[in-house]
């Protein structure tokens, strides 16, 4: 990719990061045409603010954000079965509320010169 893609954010599981983006073509298409579990992207934004959002949500987040960043639909599923399905539920929340909040805003932070 020859530009910088200001909605991709690196997350870490265990000692390994992994790059998510729910900008990519494709992963856009899927939030515009079924959301993430029938909800649209900003409802989802909504519920993760005020705790109204389930387990589906958070995989199904980081599962898009993987695959948008180039990550094999086998591997997203292998990796969401080792670090996500594991795991307390607010281990991951707030990671998948950034990586769908980066959708509207960015990263945090990124070059605030411009």
């Amino acid at each position: 990719m020859s530009e910088i893609d200001l909605c991709a954010q690196t997350i870490t599981w265990g000692d390994q990061a992994y790059t998510v983006n729910l900008n990519h073509p494709w992963v856009r298409r899927v939030l515009s045409f079924a959301g993430v579990n029938g909800k649209p992207p900003a409802t989802l934004l909504l519920g993760f603010e005020t705790g109204s959002y389930t387990i589906e949500d958070v995989e199904r987040i980081l599962e898009l954000g993987l695959i948008g960043a180039g990550v094999s639909e086998r591997e997203a599923d292998q990796l969401l079965n080792d670090h996500v399905r594991t795991k307390p539920i607010a281990e991951n929340a707030g990671t998948a509320a950034a990586i769908l909040f980066a959708l509207y805003a960015g990263k945090p932070n990124a070059d605030a010169s411009a």
